[in-house]
């Protein structure tokens, strides 16, 4: 090996290939050391990536496939007490749709829901919207109209209690407030009386529950 190494320096050109080989051999030994250190994470493919949601997924507004709901909790047993008043339907259902007030009966554009026990109970938006009215009415009491962008309103009439303010934007199942009564149907006792319509038509509570608000006729 000295010999060897004796021989290379008597050759300028032997002598400077051996030092070009020996830096190549140097420079690769530390690349394959810092390629062996380099830690990359890699995505692990069972990762379920839950992307954050919009405005639009979790703001009031997202209604294109939203169905009417009940104006309450429907787990809670009830009765209608109350019929919406239409020309086809049975004798028994239309007598039930009649709101007598002093001496005159008037048809219901609505429908009247009570619970089984007679008791208050908490009065809640069937659609998402806004609320665009909150009075009161000398015949019905304390109520609220809740509309949105498809031209669906809402009418809660009866409240005992009052929770929200005009202008207020509301998700479906946003309480409203509590149940109460109503000086022009005072038979029904402690109820809601629930419209809805759209367009300006008024619809039957019971048909268009359940129904998608797009779908409402």
């Amino acid at each position: 090996m000295k010999n060897w190494i004796k021989k290379i320096g008597q050759n300028k050109f032997q002598f400077f290939f051996f030092v070009g080989i020996v830096c190549l051999m140097f420079a690769a030994i530390i690349i394959g050391s810092l390629n062996n250190n380099k830690q990359v994470e890699q995505p692990n493919d069972d990762t379920t990536i839950t992307p954050s949601p919009t405005p639009d997924d979790e703001g009031v507004g997202n209604i294109s496939d939203e169905f009417v709901s009940m104006p309450f909790d429907a787990t809670l047993e009830y009765d209608v007490v109350r019929k919406f008043y239409e020309k086809d339907a049975s004798i028994d259902d239309q007598t039930k749709s009649l709101i007598k007030y002093q001496n005159s009966f008037r048809t219901s554009t609505g429908t009247s829901f009570a619970l089984k026990s007679g008791e208050y109970f908490d009065v809640v938006s069937a659609i998402a919207g806004t609320v665009t009215e909150v009075s009161n009415s000398p015949l019905f009491g304390n109520y609220v109209v809740v509309s949105n962008d498809e031209d669906v309103k809402t009418y809660y009439y009866g409240l005992s209690e009052v929770c929200v303010e005009k202008g207020t934007k509301v998700l479906q199942g946003v309480k409203l407030g509590v149940s109460g009564t109503t000086t022009v149907d005072s038979e029904t006792g402690i109820h809601v009386y629930f419209q809805i319509s759209k367009a300006g038509k008024f619809l039957n509570p019971e048909k268009a529950i359940g129904t998608k608000t797009k779908e409402l006729k």
